[in-house]
């Protein structure tokens, strides 16, 4: 059951409550990730991470960055979202799947100007046990953002990118946070990523650590405690980091509940291990 009292977080039963809203837009996050024939919510649309970020090649500054408001409201209007709407997001269940991906849309989102959008807790185990399902079919349940001509979003002022992230490392005011799992911080190398390690100073907080075993986010009072025992200080700068900027967006936000001042290094460490020093440690 839900235990985070967070006004952008609801549970399954809120879902099932308005159902027959028709300014509900609901959002399946798991993108790509999602095989053909897999089971939905049968009233959602499926929008992948990359769908709503900025492409380039892997390891490149550009990917991971967001778009253009202009951009946003062009895949607004693709979604079905008006300034009526309230968005529910979900993704896979943590912490044995899933990247937190439906954070990483209430991440974009949020920056595009659209605040009514909320991520279920649980994920899609969650949703899947309310009995409203269907097959999913990708060329009629996923967004097609093939004509949207992308621009890089401008005063983005919850991201950092590399040059100054470089320029940050060793600030004492600073603290930058690694939200891969523990065994990519160590050294193992999952997603293709150039080097091993990770970015010296930086503190290990797997995204995924901050659900229980059922993918419930964890109570207010348990995740304080968790960062405070990682060494987190709300009077520093936190930046935070994955592969692509998806899980260091999950981080991010539930950072910024917690009152952290947080930046998300969007490029993140597919494109830092190609310009920057790692250590293992």
């Amino acid at each position: 059951m839900t235990q985070f009292d967070f006004k952008k977080l609801v549970d399954a039963e809120y879902l099932l409550n308005n159902r027959t809203n028709n300014n509900v837009v609901v959002i399946d996050a798991r993108g790509g990730m999602l095989e053909e024939g897999s089971l939905m919510y049968d009233k959602a649309i499926v929008v992948d991470w990359t769908d709503i970020s900025l492409l380039g090649e892997f390891g490149g500054e550009d990917l991971g960055k967001l778009l253009s408001k202009d951009n946003y409201q062009q895949i607004f209007s693709k979604v079905g979202i008006t300034n009526e709407s309230e968005v529910l997001v979900y993704g896979f269940t943590m912490p044995e799947q899933g990247f937190g991906d439906e954070a990483r849309v209430l991440y974009t989102f949020s920056y595009a100007g659209f605040d009514n959008i909320k991520f279920i807790d649980g994920g899609f185990k969650q949703v899947e046990k309310l009995g409203f399902n269907k097959k999913y079919v990708p060329t009629t349940d996923r967004i097609d953002v093939s004509d949207v001509v992308r621009s890089e979003a401008t005063q983005n002022e919850k991201a950092i990118y590399t040059d100054e992230l470089l320029s940050k490392i060793g600030n004492t005011d600073v603290q930058i946070i690694d939200t891969r799992l523990e065994v990519e911080y160590n050294g193992r190398v999952i997603y293709g990523e150039n080097k091993a390690g990770h970015i010296p100073g930086a503190i290990s907080l797997p995204f995924n650590s901050l659900v229980d075993s059922n993918g419930f986010l964890k109570s207010r009072a348990s995740l304080e405690k968790y960062v405070t025992d990682k060494g987190l200080d709300k009077n520093k700068l936190q930046v935070t980091y994955c592969t692509t900027g998806v899980r260091a967006s999950y981080v991010a936000v539930i950072l910024e509940e917690l009152g952290f001042k947080v930046r998300n290094y969007e490029p993140s460490f597919a494109r830092y291990a190609n310009v920057g020093e790692v250590v293992l440690d």
